[in-house]
């Protein structure tokens, strides 16, 4: 049977203050009415029911979560007592549905991206089920490059996999710089790491037992199911135990049967403030803004106010966000650096979360 895991921790600081540990990106309505995380269990509903979605988010934020995913049932709703990166949080989601179902089948989705075409994401999604349950891969979503983008992972093909449309996985690639992401575009056998995969559980699990052994001696001493009093307390000491790493580093970089799904899906991750141009509606001079704003003679500019109103002249290339009594202004080109204000910030005592 298969079924979707949904990654819904983490709070997106590249995007504060409009994401905060409070209100994170998930949580946001970026694009129409819903928010993210509500978007991406709309997007995978017609292939798996709600009833075999399960969700891992942190537990400060569960109560938040299970507002925005009511259909989802409660107990499918597993609060992470500490933030350990998506290894762990994979893996645990692995041990339940295999625990439940020996022939689960898996894809796991993060809940803070935006994809435009849900059609053409469910197909790729049915394809990389189909490549995973006949071959015994591990699958992932290889987005076609639309330009040299340095904050992205990359993903090198190789030749045909079992199932027609699908690729076996040469290696996986840093972010590169700019020089190296623009030869990759040109190359055509490069593809952006999209962070979604799709493997049978079972088969994830051997992958935990081969390259992450800590991983896979706590799962020992998870026992119980989701929604039980037992089920907390494992959790607790699972997550005391287990390292903080990500998939990518801890098995998809070191498994053999690794395959990948070249497709064209309208992804972002929108990690960062420029992002925000790619998905919001562009005046004449290339500013995009949300809120009460006024720009004058500027252009390129990411404008967001949730309270007053943001007047800008004059400018180019710059991020104006104003909310809850904070304002940020940084060029675009150094948007990534957000994350140290934060850092900075909170030694501060300026804005909270540890």
């Amino acid at each position: 049977m298969r079924y979707a895991v949904i990654l819904a921790g983490g709070w997106g600081e590249r995007l504060w203050p409009m994401s905060t540990r409070e209100r994170p990106k998930q949580l946001l309505k970026l694009i129409g009415r819903s928010s993210l995380v509500s978007e991406t269990l709309t997007r995978i509903a017609p292939l798996v029911s709600v009833d075999d979605t399960l969700v891992l988010t942190g537990a400060s934020l569960r109560e938040k979560i299970l507002e925005e995913l009511e259909p989802v049932p409660t107990e499918r709703i597993i609060g992470e007592p500490v933030g350990k990166s998506t290894a762990p949080a994979i893996a645990l989601a692995a041990s339940v549905l295999l625990a439940a179902d020996p022939d689960a089948a898996m894809v796991v989705l993060p809940a803070d991206h935006v994809i435009l075409d849900a059609d053409a994401f469910r197909r790729a999604i049915s394809l990389a089920f189909e490549e995973a349950e006949s071959e015994g891969a591990l699958v992932t979503l290889g987005i076609r490059p639309t330009r040299p983008e340095t904050e992205y992972g990359y993903i090198k093909a190789g030749g045909p996999a079992g199932v027609d449309g699908v690729r076996q996985v040469d290696r996986f690639v840093e972010k590169p710089d700019r020089e190296t992401a623009a030869r990759y575009v040109l190359d055509g056998g490069y593809y952006w790491n999209s962070g979604i995969f799709i493997w049978r559980a079972d088969r994830f699990l051997e992958e935990i037992g081969r390259h992450l052994a800590p991983v896979a001696e706590a799962l020992a001493g998870v026992t119980e199911v989701p929604g039980t009093v037992g089920f907390e307390a494992e959790i607790e000491e699972y997550y005391e135990t287990v390292p903080d790493i990500s998939v990518d580093y801890a098995v998809m970089e070191k498994a053999d049967h690794v395959t990948v799904v070249p497709c064209e899906i309208g992804w972002d991750d929108v990690g960062a403030w420029p992002a925000l141009a790619r998905i919001w509606e562009e005046d004449g001079d290339g500013n995009v803004a949300e809120g009460r704003s006024v720009i004058v003679d500027s252009e390129g500019c990411v404008v967001y106010s949730e309270e007053g109103v943001v007047a800008v002249i004059g400018m180019r290339d710059v991020v104006v966000a104003r909310t809850d009594g904070v304002t940020l202004v940084c060029p675009k080109d150094r948007a990534r650096d957000v994350r140290t204000v934060v850092a900075e910030l909170r030694k501060k005592g300026l804005i909270g979360g540890g």
